[in-house]
C-alpha cells in the first residue's frame, strides 16, 4: 500500500471511530437499530387519555398503529378505517421527527377472518389490493403483520393461508415499504409459522417475548425473563432467541418484545407458586398497587413485588435496561414496546421507552449499573387502595378487557 494510501486509511478509520463514538454520546441515532413502539388505537380513551400527540417520537425509529384487519369480504375494518385522522396525524408527527409510521393487522381477539380470506383467492386478493392502496393514501412505512392463531393444533390450511397472504403482501407492497411480524416467541406457536417464507418476505421478526406467563399458567412466574431461573421460570427471553435461530432466523432480523406491563397474581405467595386469579396490568397501573415489597431476581433480570395476598410480575426501566443492553451487545436487530401507554404517567416520562432508547439508539450501555432505574416508591404516595392493597382509583369501564387481547398464549 502506498504511503498516501495509507493515511488516507488511518484518518478513514479515525473519523469512523470518532463519528460512531459521537452518536453513542450525542444521543443521534444509531441507524442500524430498531426501537418500535405500538401505539393502540383505544388508548384515546384510557384514564388518564393517551393519545397519538403524547407518543414520544424522538425516542423510537417506529411507531406502530394497532389495529386494522380483514372483515369476512376481505374489506379492511378497523377504527382507522372507519376515521384515518388520528392515524395521519400519528404519521405526520412521526414523519417530522424521522420516525418510520407502521400499520398493524390483527392483533389477538382481532384474527376472526384472516383464515377465510387468505383460503379463498378473490377475497385474498381483495384484501392485499385494498391493504396496498391504504398504505400508499396514508404514507405509511411498513406493515406489521399480527394473525395470532387462537388455539393449537393449527390447521395446515392455515398456515397456508398465512404463507399465501404474506408472501402476496410482501409482492404488492412499494420498494422501500417494511414487512414485519409479529411471532411467538417459543415453539407452542412457532411450530405451525414457516420458517423459509419468513425469511423470503420479512425484513424483520417480532418476537412477543413477553405473556410468557398469565391467568392459564399453572404457577405464578415471571412475565418476560431475560434469563431462564430453573426454580419458576418454564421459558426465556435467551431460550426464545435461541429457538429461531435453530431455525435459520439471523440476530440482525430479531426484534425481541418489552412488555411495558405485568400481570397480578392474586392468592400467590411469590414467583413459582400457586395462584386464584390473574389479572394483566400496565406498569402504570402496578405502581398503584401498595403495600409490597419491591425485589429484583438478578438470575432472571426481572424485578417482582409481594404482599399480602399478592405477586406482582412487571418491567421496569432496570430490567428494560439489562434487556436493552443484552440486545445491544449481541448484535440483535432491536425492541418492539408493547404497548406505549402502559408506562404513560402524567406526572413522569416513560421510562420503559426512554431507558430502552437510551441504551438502543444512544448506545448508553453504562446506565444498567444506575441505582435510580429502581421502582420508584414515591409514585404510589397519593393513590387510595382497597381492602387487598389494591388501586381503588377510576378505571374506564372496558378498557381493561380490551388491552388484554393482546395475550398471546407463548409458553
Amino acid at each position: 500500500m502506498k504511503l498516501d494510501a495509507f493515511v488516507k486509511a488511518f484518518f478513514s478509520a479515525i473519523f469512523l471511530l470518532v463519528t460512531t463514538t459521537f452518536s453513542q454520546v450525542t444521543g443521534e441515532k444509531v441507524p442500524q437499530r430498531i426501537l418500535a413502539g405500538y401505539y393502540a388505537d383505544w388508548s384515546i380513551w384510557n384514564t388518564p387519555s393517551y393519545s397519538v400527540d403524547l407518543v414520544p417520537y424522538r425516542q423510537l425509529t417506529h411507531v406502530i398503529w394497532s389495529f386494522i384487519y380483514p372483515d369476512a369480504n376481505g374489506n379492511l375494518s378497523g377504527d382507522a378505517i372507519d376515521d384515518p385522522t388520528e392515524l395521519d396525524l400519528m404519521v405526520s408527527q412521526a414523519h417530522a421527527v424521522g420516525t418510520k409510521a407502521i400499520i398493524s393487522l390483527g392483533g389477538a381477539g382481532q384474527c376472526k377472518y384472516f383464515a377465510p380470506v387468505s383460503k379463498n383467492d378473490k377475497l385474498r386478493s381483495n384484501f392485499v389490493k385494498k391493504l396496498t392502496n391504504f398504505v400508499a393514501a396514508h404514507n405509511l412505512d411498513g406493515v406489521d403483520m399480527d394473525w395470532e392463531f387462537d388455539k393449537v393444533p393449527v390447521a395446515s390450511e392455515d398456515t397456508a393461508g398465512y404463507n399465501k397472504l404474506l408472501t402476496e403482501i410482501r409482492a404488492s407492497l412499494p420498494q422501500g415499504v417494511t414487512l414485519s411480524a409479529a411471532l411467538p416467541c417459543s415453539d407452542y406457536y412457532g411450530k405451525y409459522f414457516t420458517a423459509e417464507v419468513l425469511l423470503a418476505n420479512l425484513d424483520w421478526f417480532g418476537l412477543m417475548t413477553y405473556d410468557i406467563t398469565g391467568d392459564w399458567d399453572d404457577k405464578a412466574r415471571f412475565d418476560s425473563p431475560l434469563f431462564p431461573n430453573s426454580k419458576w421460570t418454564t421459558w426465556s427471553w435467551t431460550q426464545s432467541a435461541a429457538y429461531w435461530t435453530k431455525r435459520g432466523v439471523p440476530a440482525s432480523k430479531m426484534v425481541m418484545g418489552i412488555p411495558s406491563f405485568g400481570f397480578v397474581f392474586y392468592g400467590a405467595t411469590g414467583p413459582g407458586s400457586d395462584f386464584d386469579t390473574a389479572e394483566q396490568e400496565s406498569y402504570a397501573e402496578i405502581l398503584k398497587l401498595a403495600n409490597w415489597d419491591y425485589y429484583y431476581d438478578d438470575v432472571s433480570k426481572e424485578p417482582y413485588g409481594i404482599a399480602e395476598h399478592k405477586f406482582v410480575t412487571f418491567e421496569n426501566a432496570q430490567s428494560t435496561a439489562a434487556k436493552a443492553i443484552w440486545i445491544y451487545e449481541n448484535n440483535y436487530a432491536g425492541a418492539m414496546i408493547w404497548e406505549l401507554s402502559h408506562d404513560y404517567m402524567e406526572t413522569e416520562t416513560q421510562p420503559i421507552v426512554s431507558t430502552a432508547s437510551r441504551v438502543l439508539l444512544e448506545g448508553n450501555i453504562s446506565i444498567g449499573k444506575k441505582r435510580d432505574l429502581l421502582t420508584p416508591q414515591a409514585a404510589r404516595a397519593s393513590y387510595t387502595y382497597d381492602a387487598l392493597g389494591k388501586y381503588a382509583g377510576n378505571k374506564k369501564a372496558g378498557i381493561r378487557n380490551r388491552t388484554a387481547k393482546k395475550r398471546y398464549y407463548n409458553r
